[in-house]
């Protein structure tokens, strides 16, 4: 990976954990829209980054390899940071038991000895969950966009 490639990827990393930092300070309103824009953003960064390194690229598998570099960066650093992010604010995983605790309660299906069992476990997997869909996620958007942008660069006439 070139220095151009790792500063491009480590910026768009930046940039993303940014987004993610306004979205829970409330400046984007809901949380799904803020994870949309966060991996449209991702994408785009994909994108471009073969978009305008596409001159000494030929093939599918060339391509395809710069993509792969960036989003394995991409997905690693946003991993320590969701890591991170998450034991810095604990708070968040209780609020989110909350609303655990709470849909278990409207399903009258369980004892509170039960639910109260299921929030602690909640609870205490919760870091890994968040990690683990992080990994997963940007994995999933990162392949696919780029196996798409390689596929129709490469039909590209330059």
């Amino acid at each position: 990976m070139n220095l151009n490639h790792l500063f491009w990827s480590t910026l768009t990393a930046l940039l993303m954990m940014a987004i993610s930092w306004l979205g829970l300070l409330n400046y984007l309103e809901d949380p799904t829209n803020t994870q949309l824009i966060i991996y449209g953003f991702y994408g785009l960064s994909t994108w471009f980054l073969l978009f305008f390194n596409r001159k000494g690229l030929k093939s599918f598998s060339e391509f395809f390899q710069v993509g792969f570099k960036h989003f394995v960066l991409i997905t690693l650093l946003m991993t320590l940071f969701s890591y991170v992010f998450i034991q810095l604010h604990p708070d968040l995983i209780e609020a989110s038991a909350v609303q655990f605790k709470s849909a278990l309660q409207q399903t009258n299906s369980r004892t509170p000895t039960e639910i109260e069992r299921e929030v602690k476990l909640y609870t205490e997997g919760y870091p890994t969950m968040l990690v683990s869909r992080t990994i997963f996620g940007y994995l999933i958007v990162g392949s696919l966009m780029t196996a798409i942008s390689s596929f129709l660069l490469t039909f590209q006439k330059k």
